[in-house]
């Protein structure tokens, strides 16, 4: 096996060899004589195709839409060599021109294709042993990781002497090679068991970089992307998905999957690290793997009771959207998490303003007045829709219940915050405080959602202040009025 597959993703490596050939050109023009497959700068998957100058494409049939709908990418085609086949799938051509061969001068015609996904997946999937999927923006300048992963490579050297008439000495010498390759994080999170490596570039000046995380056997693609999402939230930095490779129980290379990933924003590859709670010791950045582990495991368990995949989604964006938007953004995660928690029904939690029979005996009488009234029947029934809610409290009211039955303190500042997390969307003009305020307020709903988070899911009973300076780390419970006990070193 070449060890490029335990180190890196290998689809160019062997895809673009000279052994593949399309066998199946899809929306390609055809026939593709030769090709390359590589990732861009923005990881995406670039195809480079070649085919004769009066090469055609074939017609894919695009459904006949009307305007402004919005369909999918359907173009595709195939790669086969004598032991695999590979689909590629979401395939767009977007650039075609003509050009001269280096080698015969004549023209041919050169395409270029975006690609969504390239596949070679085993009928078995019990034949996969280990799962090695590869990622981006795991941090390099933040942590310390806590396990150590060691290599041992052996090397044989064969050294022959030969004469005309077939005389021969031949000797042949092993050595044996050990080196450890820094720091990696073992877990296990629901049961499934995975080993994190995170890859420092040594001419990279980002503060993140690539990595993979291997899992035994095959996980379903619905739990890993659960568990990236966990572990993303954990590390404080969205973990880019790039594909996998599939690897048998004597080691032998057996299938792979590469995507081009949606990237939110590339500042996602220039932003330190920063985790809502401490998962380490007091004044440390090596990870604990038992904290650290305890929490991705709690968020895990509580995934679907908070909807985190569509917080997941939600709170990202908000991270990496424009400053003047950000708070309401933030402040939407926050009251996304108050309807998942209200559907618990938790009986600390009381979203209703009187008891039901004062709520029915309010609602009795109410309508018998709008009954009563010479209205237009418009305006009646708009009063009438308005009975159901007249024993919802106001926002602010349930605000702090919501905040109160999870035992979270909300100082003056954090409260101002909440009150203005909507002016951009209000068009209100900040007079006071500018940009400045804009930014405080950012980090108070910042702090307000990681403690809401971590409460629900029961993840951990601290949380990283990241409005106060020094970042101090602070009992869940506690607002940032709270006096600081000690710092998180970023």
């Amino acid at each position: 096996m070449n060890l490029k597959v335990w180190e890196e993703e290998t689809f160019e490596y062997l895809l673009n060899n000279g052994v593949f050939k399309v066998t199946d050109c899809g929306s390609l023009h055809s026939p593709v004589n030769s090709f390359e497959i590589k990732r861009n700068d923005k990881r995406e998957l670039i195809l480079t195709s070649y085919s004769d100058r009066d090469s055609q494409k074939k017609n894919i049939g695009l459904p006949d839409l009307p305007s402004g709908s919005i369909h999918s990418i359907t173009g595709g085609f195939t790669l086969s060599d004598s032991k695999m086949t590979v689909e590629a799938k979401e395939v767009w051509g977007y650039e075609t021109y003509s050009e001269p061969d280096p080698k015969t001068k004549a023209y041919i015609k050169k395409e270029i294709s975006w690609v969504g996904t390239l596949e070679a997946i085993p009928d078995d999937n019990k034949k996969v042993f280990q799962l090695i999927e590869w990622v981006e923006n795991l941090d390099i300048s933040l942590y310390s990781w806590p396990h150590s992963l060691t290599e041992e490579r052996e090397t044989t050297i064969t050294r022959v002497f030969s004469d005309d008439v077939g005389a021969k000495l031949e000797k042949s010498i092993k050595q044996k090679e050990y080196w450890s390759r820094s720091g990696c994080l073992i877990l296990i999170i629901d049961g499934y068991e995975l080993y994190i490596k995170p890859f420092k570039n040594k001419e990279s000046k980002r503060p993140s970089g690539p990595g993979f995380i291997l899992y035994k056997k095959f996980p379903s693609e619905d739990v890993r992307r659960k568990i990236r999402e966990c572990l993303s939230f954990t590390f404080g930095l969205p973990i880019v998905y790039l594909g996998y490779t599939l690897l048998s129980e004597e080691n032998k290379f057996i299938g792979f999957r590469a995507i081009t990933p949606p990237i939110i924003d590339e500042s996602i590859f220039s932003t330190f690290a920063l985790p809502p709670a401490p998962i380490g010791g007091a004044n440390t950045k090596r990870i604990n793997s038992i904290v650290f582990s305890n929490m991705v495991n709690s968020l895990y368990t509580h995934y679907d009771t908070i909807n985190f995949q569509q917080l997941s989604w939600d709170y990202w964006h908000a991270i990496f959207s424009p400053s003047h938007v950000k708070p309401i953004l933030l402040g939407a995660c926050i009251e996304a998490l108050q309807t998942s928690y209200k559907k618990l029904k938790k009986p600390e939690y009381v979203t209703t303003l009187l008891s039901r029979p004062n709520a029915k005996y309010l609602r009795d009488e109410f309508l018998k007045i709008v009954n009563s009234m010479p209205l237009q029947e418009e305006e009646k029934k708009v009063l009438q829709d308005k009975a159901g809610n007249l024993n919802s409290p106001p926002q602010r009211i349930l605000n702090e219940r919501f905040f109160a039955s999870l035992s979270l303190e909300m100082g003056e500042k954090e409260i101002g915050a909440w009150k203005r997390r909507n002016d951009a969307a209000h068009g209100t003009m900040r007079t006071k405080g500018g940009f400045t305020d804009l930014m405080k307020d950012t980090n108070l709903l910042k702090n307000i959602l990681h403690r809401v988070i971590i409460s629900m899911s029961n993840a951990n009973s601290q949380y990283i202040d990241c409005y106060t300076p020094g970042y101090p780390i602070r009992q869940l419970r506690e607002s940032t009025e709270a006096p600081v006990r000690f710092y998180f070193e970023r």
